[in-house]
């Protein structure tokens, strides 16, 4: 049988693979066996499942912000989407191949444009750090990956994107993850021209909302550790930044917001 470049180059980097998980145990931050082209042909896949299992929607102003914010990423130039996700519940989270979701409720919650603009950057850094390929590797290997990227046994791989979003696997995030989508938010945040006090303002809020209101984040807890030392941390990363005029809050945002209260 005749082997063409592209079956001995698969073959290889799956025995490269293999000697490589036989040796150590995959980690989040050790290994990602999804080449960036490989992450943004999963979108569709991935994103018609959040949609048969949630009611989601564009909205032209959450879109207009996200972008803005991306553009200023070392991603900026691959395709992104933004998602409101019909829920009351205050939560948002990123699937790989630039998705990010904002629930409802959150909106309705974020009491200024850089509160949002917070969560925002947050998952857009998850996103840039893709933190969710990460992930998959580390939960999956290389072989059921390659069903999924390679196109291999279509309803093998639609079972596989069901479970990822399903379980929440793509977004079980480490605390060290955590700490890192907090600081480039942070420097995001800046560059687009919006104050990084409001995510301070809004991680605090929320967990204001976990002592009081503690069944409207719980989703949002269960896969964002969150503490009040990270908000802490997040508060020095701000020290750090130079100081100009950012913006805190617009007329537009409040009447964006005001279509989900």
């Amino acid at each position: 049988m005749t082997t063409t470049p592209r079956s001995l180059k698969i073959a290889t980097s799956a025995a490269l693979v293999a000697v490589m998980m036989s040796i150590a145990p995959v980690t989040e931050a050790a290994v990602n066996l999804v080449s960036l082209q490989q992450e943004w042909q999963m979108r569709e896949q991935l994103h018609s499942q959040v949609a048969a299992e949630h009611r989601v929607s564009e909205d032209r102003f959450l879109s207009a912000l996200g972008q803005r914010i991306v553009s200023q990423t070392e991603l900026g130039n691959m395709p992104w989407s933004f998602f409101v996700v019909h829920d009351s519940s205050a939560n948002a989270f990123n699937l790989p191949g630039g998705l990010v979701y904002v629930n409802s409720g959150l909106i309705a919650e974020a009491e200024s444009l850089d509160q949002l603009a917070g969560v925002l950057a947050h998952e857009i850094a998850h996103g840039t750090e893709r933190h969710g390929t990460q992930l998959m590797t580390r939960s999956y290997g290389y072989g059921l990956l390659a069903n999924l990227l390679l196109g291999k046994d279509p309803g093998q791989a639609k079972q596989l994107v069901a479970q990822l979003v399903g379980t929440g696997i793509l977004t079980d995030y480490s605390r060290d993850a955590e700490r890192t989508a907090d600081r480039l938010g942070v420097a995001y945040m800046v560059r687009s021209g919006y104050n990084p006090q409001g995510m301070v303002d809004f991680f605090g809020k929320l967990l204001d909302m976990r002592q009081r209101r503690p069944s409207k984040v719980q989703q949002f807890f269960s896969s964002h550790p969150m503490t009040e030392e990270r908000v802490r941390n997040i508060q020095g990363e701000i020290a750090r930044q130079p100081s100009r005029r950012l913006t805190h809050d617009t007329r537009d945002y409040q009447l964006f917001r005001s279509r989900y209260r």
